[in-house]
């Protein structure tokens, strides 16, 4: 017992030591003993021992498919054994993957969220993975912003040894297909013009009525398959027949043609949108899935260039059964949310541009040749010099640390500039009337003063994707895109049934909502040019309807913005009966004519209708002429007496007709106006749903 008094501090260390000497040892032997059995099996062979958790996926999956995934996976043996963490991590995603095939569409989001969260992964894991999971859960991930992408399996590579001109053939036995199902004389026409060089089986009559611009383009081309991806296109899009690409096996053709045109965007574009026309028949999704498109439209959901990420947004959504029955059809796109989101969408926003508009391009920021004004110089003071850059490659640490605290306490102290002033926007109306209310200036603690100094040095081809998420919550917003034209002249199908005028298009577009789940919440329409016109008739027809369902969508409607509405026609469009006969004008523009019998119909109808519903007007004119380029003289295109409703508010505004509807920063008037109108239907929308749910809770 004295021994162990004396040396008590001598035998706690050496028993220390000991026990952790042990441990260590004991890990080592366990991390030894692992690597020796490690290296006796390569653990990818479970890959195809074990069953995948589901055997109908199992009997769906073709060798060509397992054998794509095996051949990319990195070989076990030279790799470094694997954590412990990621090993719990891989057998949670296991176990999460075996719950996705609940019937409860709110359980089977939340786990493909959590499904989500897991990263940083082995490939040999995301590889196994992928065979277990089914397309709706591939749907759910795709969908989800953060997911790993290699969550979803590699597509087949079902003509990866073909030559160009094999490709090209395949392409033509699919055209020649397709018209035996469907026949029609653009793609008889196509056909027997691009391939000219090849055996046809058939011989088509080559018709006279088939326009000279598709012989332009077949002469022209470099490479026929873009073309052959337009002949597609216009075909599925005549008579809805995108399904037949799927059952003739056309997707792994379409795949082949992307992987070798994978820089050209505007075959992207293409193959987008063959994809979306597929969509809209959901019981496709296994054969999308299989062919390796959930993979493709993942990465293209997340492209800068709005044209594909909304196609493919909305391809996805589609698809996706936890999209509460939208279905959105040819013409309708989501511009928000492109991905699922935990906030709940209450109020609709949807923008319908004019004549010669797209979706696209109608509603993109106003570009600005140089800034000289306080947001200016602002962009100045944030931008390094040379000279300081210079400076901070030095060597010295101290003169480095020096400038960068320099510059940060000048950047902090120039921050508080404008703090304490008041704004006054741009775009600021130069006449109004009585009911006309602003905002016109903006307080300099607003946070719209820090969102237009950046917008100076951006630009956004979609203000309302990108700006109005940002300033206003709880939206779905969606763009309708239709063509038009000014010349008869310039139709590319002269078989073409095209739904031209405001009666087809409001007929043609009320249907369309009704699929996309319009009208279940309250809406905003922003419109521009002839778009006021085919909503103020859509409206009425809805309002007309004998359904109850149809109806909604008027009744639910709280506000509509117009930018530049020919409310009783525009004299640009009054044409001489010999101009005319030259022109051969457009449907559009017969319509379009001053003081149209039938435009003034489509006035006090809508003017009734707001005497029915609580509508809010907002309507902004132009007051500058048009610069149009190809006649080199301008044109006033709407004026005040036709840009007038005589009902809600009105604003003269300092903008041309294509200017007028494009706000140069958040620091806009045109924006402002209409961020402030978004914020206050939806400050109501919550404000209803609250007293709703305390009635509810208080019975």
């Amino acid at each position: 017992m004295q021994f162990y008094q004396k040396n008590k501090k001598f035998l706690q260390v050496s028993g220390m030591i000991v026990a952790t000497s042990s441990v260590g040892w004991l890990l080592l032997e366990i991390r030894r003993t692992y690597k020796i059995l490690n290296n006796i099996l390569d653990t990818s062979i479970v890959n195809f021992l074990e069953p995948p958790k589901y055997p109908e996926f199992e009997a769906d999956l073709d060798d060509s498919f397992i054998f794509s995934n095996w051949i990319k996976m990195h070989d076990v043996q030279n790799a470094e054994p694997h954590s412990i963490w990621k090993s719990l991590k891989f057998t949670y995603a296991r176990q999460l993957i075996n719950l996705t095939t609940s019937d409860n569409a709110f359980v089977r989001d939340k786990i493909i969220k959590q499904l989500a969260t897991i990263t940083n992964l082995e490939n040999w894991h995301y590889s196994y993975l992928s065979q277990l999971i089914d397309a709706k859960t591939a749907i759910g991930l795709a969908r989800t912003k953060s997911a790993d992408r290699r969550y979803f399996a590699k597509p087949p590579f079902m003509y990866v040894g073909y030559t160009h001109e094999m490709l090209v053939s395949s392409m033509k036995d699919l055209l020649v297909a397709l018209n035996r199902k469907s026949s029609h004389s653009c793609m008889e026409y196509f056909i027997n013009k691009a391939f000219v060089d090849q055996d046809v089986e058939h011989s088509f009559i080559d018709h006279e009525s088939t326009s000279s611009e598709l012989r332009k383009l077949i002469k022209t081309a470099t490479d026929i398959l873009p073309l052959c991806l337009d002949s597609l296109l216009h075909h599925c899009a005549l008579n809805g027949n995108a399904k037949d690409i799927v059952t003739l096996n056309g997707l792994p053709l379409l795949m082949e043609i992307y992987n070798r045109f994978q820089d050209n965007f505007e075959v992207k574009l293409k193959l987008c949108n063959l994809l979306s026309n597929i969509s809209v028949y959901p019981d496709l999704l296994g054969e999308i899935y299989r062919s390796g498109w959930i993979t493709v439209l993942s990465c293209w959901l997340n492209e800068c260039d709005i044209r594909l990420s909304a196609t493919a947004a909305k391809t996805l959504a589609n698809l996706d059964d936890n999209n509460y029955n939208a279905l959105y059809p040819n013409k309708i796109y989501v511009l928000h949310p492109l991905h699922r989101l935990n906030e709940t969408a209450n109020v609709d926003v949807i923008f319908v541009h004019g004549l010669l508009g797209g979706v696209f391009f109608t509603w993109r920021q106003k570009r600005r040749s140089k800034f000289s004004n306080f947001f200016s110089t602002y962009g100045f003071k944030k931008t390094l010099t040379d000279v300081q850059s210079k400076l901070l490659r030095t060597s010295d640490p101290i003169v480095r640390e020096f400038i960068q605290d320099t510059e940060v306490t000048d950047q902090l102290e120039f921050d508080q500039v404008g703090h304490d002033f008041e704004f006054v926007l741009n775009d600021i109306p130069i006449t109004t009337n009585v009911e006309a209310t602003g905002p016109y200036t903006c307080s300099g603690v607003n946070d719209c003063i820090t969102q237009a100094q950046k917008d100076c040095y951006t630009h956004t081809m979609c203000w309302p994707k990108d700006w109005l998420p940002q300033d206003c919550k709880n939206l779905r917003i969606l763009g309708i895109n239709y063509d038009t034209s000014l010349s008869m002249w310039a139709q590319i199908c002269p078989n073409e049934q095209r739904k031209a005028t405001i009666e087809e298009r409001s007929d043609e577009f009320l249907s369309k909502l009704l699929a996309a789940g319009v009208g279940e919440r309250p809406i905003i329409w922003i419109t521009h040019s002839m778009g006021g016109l085919i909503v103020k008739n859509l409206l009425w027809k809805a309002w007309g309807s004998g359904s109850e369902v149809t109806k909604k969508i008027c009744s639910n409607s709280k506000a509509i913005v117009f930018f530049s509405t020919p409310h009783i026609g525009s004299r640009v469009a009054n044409l001489s009966p010999p101009t005319a006969l030259l022109l051969w004008p457009s449907v559009e523009i017969q319509e379009l004519r001053e003081e149209s019998v039938g435009l003034i119909k489509i006035h006090e109808n809508f003017l009734k209708l707001t005497k029915q519903i609580p509508l809010k007007v907002i309507s902004f004119v132009e007051t500058k002429s048009t610069l149009v380029t190809a006649m080199k003289f301008n044109l006033q295109f709407v004026d005040a007496r036709s840009g007038n409703p005589s009902i809600g508010e009105y604003f003269e505004v300092p903008q041309d007709h294509l200017g007028i509807c494009k706000p140069s920063s958040r620091m806009s008037f045109l924006y402002q106006k209409v961020v402030h109108l978004i914020r206050d239907i939806v400050e109501k929308t919550n404000q209803e749903k609250r007293e709703e749910y305390e009635k509810l809770w208080k019975l």
